[in-house]
């Protein structure tokens, strides 16, 4: 989706769908804007100015666009007493020196891989549009932390809790990036922030999760898990800083779930949990459960990462009412527990 293109009409990339979908829900989304306590918006106005973003207006169509696109996703995740709230929308402007010569160096890149990619788009007069069409630039999300970002918006991306590059996850699945591994923890405030970067994707390969720091052949710009429908995509560390352009920032609030807390009673075995939790979820809720637990026997996430996945899909109030149900406690921990 091109952001930036319906906000000041800069070309980047492919105009979707939602161009179809304006207006559709504006309605809904005052009524979610106007739900923000004061607090809320203090709190938005002091993050914008501490990391020298500007705050996109409700009534901006980029704003529109990225709201609706990301409410949408999160509200699948849900629960009926505790939800995801977007607090507000930031804009990298590029008003500083080092701001317009990294825009300036980014679409350097994007003509160079165009121009790779054999289109003859940049050789008479430079083509914005088609050389980014050429250079297949996509948006990408990723979840960070306050002072990551501050690091990220100054000096750009370092090893990013990979220290072979960059994933990120396409710009319409934020939430897999918030839940799933490397995702961020929230502040104090229960805070999250989403980086919404275009990204030059150019020529793809697939990659596995223990991708090499540069590509297999030089041919190659980026990689993916899937070729057909790639739910990650991973750009190396050698190309983190020349093909990843950091353009907006959303302010989330999350749900209680995913605030950084421990639940109150870790003394249960998972078998034992998962069991009780079956009985009031639907068939593809307990599928998921079942594969994030399969994840932790096998190692792939932690005992925590476990925890704070099964909360976002129970939620808390029927944890604690199955903890409490269960009523014995364990001694001890098992060693797959």
């Amino acid at each position: 989706m091109d952001y930036t293109r319906i906000s000041q009409e800069t070309p980047v990339n492919r105009l979707n769908h939602y161009e179809e979908e304006e207006g559709s829900t504006a309605s809904s989304e005052s009524r979610s804007n106007e739900e923000l306590s004061d607090c809320d918006q203090q709190q938005s106005s002091s993050i914008a100015k501490e990391l020298g973003l500007m705050e996109l207006l409700k009534d901006d169509k980029a704003y529109e666009l990225i709201y609706r696109h990301c409410q949408t996703k999160l509200m699948t995740y849900n629960l009926a007493d505790d939800h995801f709230q977007i607090i507000s929308i930031l804009k990298n402007g590029f008003q500083t020196p080092l701001g317009q010569a990294k825009l300036k160096a980014f679409q350097i890149y994007i003509e160079s891989v165009a121009k790779k990619s054999g289109s003859c788009c940049c050789e008479r007069g430079v083509n914005k549009a088609a050389a980014a069409e050429a250079a297949r630039v996509t948006y990408g999300c990723c979840s960070v932390e306050k002072e990551e970002l501050k690091t990220i918006l100054m000096y750009g991306f370092s090893h990013f809790r990979n220290n072979n590059g960059l994933y990120l996850s396409p710009d319409n699945a934020p939430l897999q990036c918030m839940i799933g591994p490397p995702s961020s923890s929230c502040d104090e405030d229960g805070m999250r922030f989403l980086l919404f970067s275009r990204i030059i994707m150019g020529k793809s390969e697939v990659v596995g999760s223990t991708a090499q720091s540069y590509p297999s052949s030089p041919e190659f710009d980026s990689g993916v898990d899937s070729l057909t429908s790639p739910k990650k995509y991973f750009i190396w560390s050698t190309h983190m800083n020349t093909h990843v352009l950091p353009e907006f920032v959303v302010c989330i609030k999350t749900p209680s779930m995913l605030k950084r807390k421990n639940p109150k009673s870790p003394w249960i075995l998972f078998p034992v949990l998962i069991k009780s939790i079956s009985k009031f979820l639907n068939s593809s809720q307990i599928r998921l459960i079942h594969k994030h637990y399969k994840e932790h026997q096998e190692r792939r996430i932690s005992r925590s990462e476990l925890i704070q996945r099964l909360r976002i899909i129970t939620g808390d109030r029927l944890l604690i009412q199955i903890i409490k149900s269960v009523g014995q406690k364990a001694p001890e921990r098992s060693k797959t527990d």
